[in-house]
């Protein structure tokens, strides 16, 4: 099914314009038409409504949602903190992680980042990734879009977190060895802890130790371990997210 997504949530009967990418793509190169099904999503809502009015020339198009479509969103809200990485790694890490059911994503230029992005250049790429997400939440039938920031500093990040109400943070830290990723989720998560949580994954070159000390004094970070393998900067917060949302039984477990 068709999805786009609009800055309101549905509601059943009141009708919505899409325009911007979402109404040239559906309006100009898709060439929809005035009846066809579609799925409008906003605000974390899912509806399902039809076309009814479409301008080819202003690339928009009117839907009038009629019935409400079940959740797609994980009731656990799970965050990734990613060192930022070389090449297009943070594109593959943010299209991956939006299907997988990830909140958002904050990209953190720390110090052993090879890749580098000035101020001036942020925008631009952040445009790109927040786009990635965009076509990744539809392509997965998402009910939102997550959100997707560039920070400076671990205390940005942790500034970030707070404000969305993350109270948990597990650094993804390749000298522990011993308290293993599950037993953290089970004893800070599951047992009766909060629903909104980040995994903090290091660059290429992983944490340095003025690093760790700070995800430690500043978010209150569990250093934790996959397990004795060391996984790449792209893999390893994908599978700690699909291990965390498969303990919650997102993943049909």
């Amino acid at each position: 099914m068709p999805r786009v997504f609009v800055d309101q949530e549905p509601q059943i009967g009141q009708r919505l314009t899409v325009d911007g990418e979402d109404g040239h793509h559906f309006a100009r190169v898709l060439r929809a038409r005035v009846g066809e099904p579609v799925a409008v999503a906003g605000s974390g809502r899912a509806c399902l409504g039809r076309i009814v009015e479409i301008d080819r020339d202003a690339g928009a198009m009117v839907v009038l949602p009629e019935e409400e479509l079940p959740g797609h969103e994980p009731a656990l809200k799970l965050y990734l903190i990613q060192g930022l990485a070389k090449g297009d790694k943070i594109e593959s890490i943010v299209q991956k992680g939006t299907e997988l059911g990830m909140a958002g994503f904050v990209l953190l230029q720390t110090n052993r980042s090879v890749a580098r992005v000035e101020p001036r250049r942020a925008e631009a790429k952040l445009a790109r990734w927040r786009r990635v997400a965009r076509e990744a939440a539809a392509q997965a039938q998402r009910d939102v879009i997550p959100k997707v920031e560039l920070v400076y500093s671990i205390s940005e990040a942790a500034t970030w977190l707070q404000s969305l109400g993350v109270e948990r943070v597990f650094l993804l830290d390749e000298e522990e060895d011993s308290y293993g990723l599950r037993t953290a989720v089970q004893t800070g998560l599951m047992a009766g802890g909060p629903l909104r949580a980040a995994v903090a994954v290091g660059p290429e070159g992983g944490w340095s130790d003025v690093e760790r000390k700070a995800w430690a004094e500043i978010a209150r970070a569990a250093s934790v371990t996959l397990g004795p393998r060391i996984l790449r900067t792209e893999t390893a917060g994908i599978a700690a997210a699909a291990a965390i949302l498969y303990e919650f039984h997102e993943l049909g477990g």
